[in-house]
């Protein structure tokens, strides 16, 4: 729905809605509530599990956080379902307040789990995470069971197709994709146990 920020403000922290996921972008809210079912919980879950092992196991920095919410005061803010701080970047102070972009980095790598909401994943958060200087945006589509990634070209705020991660070298839309299936055939620990085995 269209409205101005201190309407967007109104609404997020209105506590009927605490469970809701909130983007305002160019004078625009979107507002999720909708149910999560097992498809979008299960992918969740386990994404996070690969890039917390796979960095482990090759010695990558990385901080996660789950569901934050990342602002722009006045412009915009988004709640992806995963971001990643890396390589010796770190949020703002730590609290129960939104990132604050003004005076914070961006995270290097968000995800989000579109069990019903591809298109906007694809369209408009695609276009607002560009702008809030995300470097890769990585989208696992639990409906097909692939994971398609994004990233930053050039100097543009534009995220486009990648076929490989820059910043988690050696996972690619193939092999998470891969890993992904695996997860929902054989069980999350032999989806684990095959991106551990992946050869540099």
């Amino acid at each position: 729905m269209r409205a101005n920020w201190g309407d967007f403000l109104a609404l997020a922290d209105d506590p009927a809605l605490q469970k809701a996921k909130f983007y305002y972008h160019q004078g625009w809210i979107r507002i999720e509530m909708s149910p999560v079912g097992r498809a979008h919980a299960e992918d969740n879950y386990l994404i996070a599990q690969i890039i917390s092992i796979y960095a482990f196991s090759r010695g990558l920095d990385l901080q996660g956080l789950t569901n934050i919410s990342l602002r722009k005061t006045g412009e915009q803010e988004a709640q992806p379902d995963l971001a990643y701080y890396l390589m010796g970047g770190q949020p703002d102070a730590y609290s129960n307040s939104p990132i604050d972009l003004d005076n914070a980095p961006a995270p290097a790598l968000v995800l989000e789990v579109a069990a019903t909401s591809l298109q906007d994943d694809l369209t408009i958060k695609r276009e607002l995470y560009g702008q809030l200087g995300i470097q890769e945006y990585w989208i696992v589509d639990s409906n097909a069971a692939r994971v398609l990634l994004f990233g930053t070209v050039a100097e543009s705020q534009s995220l486009e197709p990648i076929e490989s991660s820059s910043l988690l070298p050696g996972l690619s839309a193939a092999v998470l994709t891969e890993a992904l299936r695996i997860g929902r055939q054989q069980g999350q620990a032999a989806a684990m146990r095959f991106v551990l085995n992946l050869s540099d």
